[in-house]
């Protein structure tokens, strides 16, 4: 009796997961505006619960050699590797339910986007049934530090040209400024995300070279809605980091 009834709720926390992946994929809900994030990981702890304990009464009826419904495996054990996908993709450990949605990793001289984060929101309207999970605009401090490349500013927009085409993300803006003496200033808008998740974000990466010997390279990720982002943008930065760091590495004229 109990395995039916767990069975039951894995279905419809499935269903209202996809029902949520497929919305946000088909731009018929924006995560920004209605609080997809917080539903889809609530969703997927529960139906993480749910289907452990399932598989747990599962196996106890298979050693009493009673029988075990295979669309009850099935149910079960989709609803725990759901659980594993988005812990392999985003991490538990990652979630952070700080105050925050804008990050960067030097917060004196912060890179900038053509427009404010006012003009950024998906949505300019308050919504009043959401309006308690919106929190006051701050920048904030990245774990993520400024990098230092041993390379010049136009070798680094190489880099990150590259690093940009790995992950697949996309540049919707740059301004690029240089002098005679080497000296470099180059800044790039990015829509970005994660593989595996439809929820995009807003990347600015500063890339400084006063003589041509080596750069600073500084990346802010800011969400273009007014919740918090749950770690989201503390991940974009940090992704970003790592494949320049790799690239840089590897790279060769």
């Amino acid at each position: 009796m109990y395995e039916k009834i767990i069975e039951g709720f894995c279905v419809l926390i499935v269903l209202a997961q996809s029902l949520l992946y497929l919305g946000i994929s088909f731009e018929m809900v924006d995560p920004w505006i209605f609080p997809s994030s917080v539903l889809f990981l609530g969703s997927v702890i529960l139906g993480g619960i749910f289907g452990i304990v399932g598989i747990a009464l599962l196996i106890k009826r298979k050693f009493r050699g009673e029988a075990v419904r295979l669309q009850s495996v099935f149910v079960c054990s989709l609803s725990f590797v759901i659980l594993v996908f988005v812990q392999v993709l985003y991490g538990f450990q990652n979630i952070d339910f700080t105050k925050g949605n804008d990050y960067s990793t030097d917060v004196v001289d912060v890179p900038q986007y053509q427009f404010t984060k006012q003009q950024r929101l998906r949505s300019q309207k308050v919504i009043p049934l959401w309006s308690f999970m919106d929190i006051p605009h701050k920048i904030l401090k990245s774990d993520s530090d400024s990098m230092v490349l041993p390379v010049s500013g136009l070798t680094s927009k190489i880099i990150l040209k590259k690093a940009l085409n790995d992950l697949g993300w996309l540049v919707t803006r740059r301004a690029v400024s240089t002098s005679k003496g080497g000296g470099f200033i180059g800044t790039y808008e990015i829509t970005g995300g994660l593989n595996g998740t439809p929820r995009r974000t807003d990347l600015a990466v500063r890339i400084v070279s006063d003589n041509g010997s080596f750069s600073v390279i500084d990346i802010r990720s800011s969400s273009p809605g007014r919740r918090r982002d749950l770690g989201f943008n503390e991940i974009m930065i940090q992704k970003l980091s790592e494949d320049i760091f790799k690239v840089a590495t590897s790279f060769t004229l």
